[in-house]
């Protein structure tokens, strides 16, 4: 009889640090399936019906898409982990400072992963259909489309599943450094193309260190909503605000150096900032008690 209720408190402990590496790798493959076969389908749809790639339709479909393949991996993963909802997703207060640190971080940081996108690309050009999808999701629907689909939905589902489901697993089970850089190699490679890997590597880093030490995942939604609604809207304003390699994308260039610099500059300011309002004082308080 004991030996079964050790079986089962190990069995219910399991269940508490799901997800781990494996299990995450199999939701990612998941997902990665559930949007081919929508896809698919709804790829066959427009075919039949003639709905041009950059139709209003075509776009409410991509973002269906999204929606309900991150929605069925996301609710499946949560099922597993048997924990309540905050628990796993923590929509937990942050202090009213911190906002303005994310904000310069953010800042800071689509500065700095510009460049890294520019050193790739010079080695690896990005070849014209690439560009031409990415034009098309940036700059063919009307501005307030584009920011609810790259913007807020990329924002809300991306965390949901990486910086709560994932991160929470990962956290649980592994150390704190093991943790943020197998879910931002997760959250890198999940974009499946190498233009994008550094990138979301890099952002995948700094937003699970942001969310581990605060313990809420509300400044990465917030931080990875600016980071993208930024990117939108600064490509449609390329003709206004014009700085190569950052809103003008010269084949194989490089922003201006002064840019790249100022932009390290607010990244180290930022988390040098959130280090001591957040981090110091918590260290502080441990050591004191």
């Amino acid at each position: 009889m004991e030996n079964m209720e050790n079986q089962n408190n190990q069995i219910n402990q399991g269940n508490q640090n799901y997800p781990k590496i494996k299990n995450a790798v199999l939701l990612c493959l998941m997902l990665i399936g559930v949007q081919v076969g929508i896809g698919l389908i709804i790829g066959i749809k427009q075919y039949l019906f003639k709905i041009p790639e950059n139709s209003p339709i075509a776009y409410v479909f991509l973002i269906l898409t999204s929606l309900i393949s991150f929605g069925i991996v996301i609710l499946i993963g949560f099922k597993n982990t048997k924990k309540g909802f905050n628990e796993v997703f923590k929509f937990n207060k942050v202090s009213p400072i911190l906002w303005i640190t994310a904000t310069i971080i953010t800042v800071g940081l689509s500065v700095v992963v510009s460049e890294v996108d520019n050193l790739i690309q010079f080695f690896m050009p990005m070849p014209e259909w690439f560009l031409e999808i990415l034009g098309t999701l940036m700059a063919d629907q009307p501005l307030v489309v584009s920011l609810i689909y790259i913007g807020l939905i990329a924002a809300l589902s991306e965390e949901l599943f990486f910086r709560g489901l994932i991160l929470d697993g990962f956290v649980n089970n592994y150390s704190k450094r093991k943790a943020i850089i197998i879910s931002a190699l997760l959250f890198g490679m999940i974009h499946l193309n190498p233009w994008q890997f550094a990138a979301g590597f890099i952002v995948g880093i700094v937003l699970a260190w942001i969310c581990i030490e605060t313990k809420s995942i509300l400044l990465c939604i917030y931080m990875h909503f600016l980071h993208n609604a930024g990117v939108v809207i600064l490509y449609r304003l390329q003709d206004v605000i014009a700085i190569d390699g950052y809103t003008v994308q010269v084949p194989g260039g490089f922003q201006p150096v002064w840019f790249t610099l100022s932009g390290l500059l607010l990244l180290i300011v930022g988390i040098a900032s959130f280090y001591y309002l957040e981090i110091k004082p918590k260290t502080a308080d441990n050591q004191n008690g």
